[in-house]
């Protein structure tokens, strides 16, 4: 379900439906199958199509709603804290992984947790023993978890 890709884990999502989307001003929850569940609390970009390409613009409003039914194309966390999914309506979610005031968990009890706050990011794989921690730098240490 996940693959280490060096800088970034693959997170395995794809072909996952989006079931809910609740977002306002401060905060986002995406629902996922499986009880796979995104909450953001700071700063999020969606945009109609890839951040960096030309023409990019960010979305709103109710185009968060379009999410729902929408499947996950690509799920990545970077250990840097940033997290990218892709959806099958085109759309990318993007969050910066130091951007002040961000914190961000994605987790499917039993299995994973992933979170980041403002640049230190952890992925716990449920049912190991091991735990990483990552900081903006890229040095990691790995920590056992209790």
């Amino acid at each position: 379900m996940i693959e280490d890709l060096g800088d970034r884990r693959r997170i395995g999502l794809r072909g996952s439906p989006v079931r809910a989307v609740s977002r306002t001003e401060a905060a986002l929850s995406v629902t996922f199958a499986d009880e796979v569940v995104l909450t953001v609390a700071g700063p999020v970009l969606l945009t109609d199509g890839p951040e960096t390409a030309p023409g990019a613009v960010a979305v709103g409003g109710e185009e968060w709603g379009r999410l729902v039914g929408a499947t996950v194309l690509s799920a990545i966390v970077f250990k840097s804290g940033s997290l990218r999914l892709v959806f099958s309506t085109g759309h990318h979610l993007n969050l910066r992984g130091a951007e002040p005031g961000m914190e961000a968990s994605l987790r499917q009890p039993g299995v994973f947790r992933w979170s980041s706050r403002q640049g230190v990011s952890a992925m716990e794989t449920l049912g190991t023993e091991d735990q990483e921690r990552y900081v903006v730098s890229g040095e990691s240490t790995v920590d056992a978890a209790a």
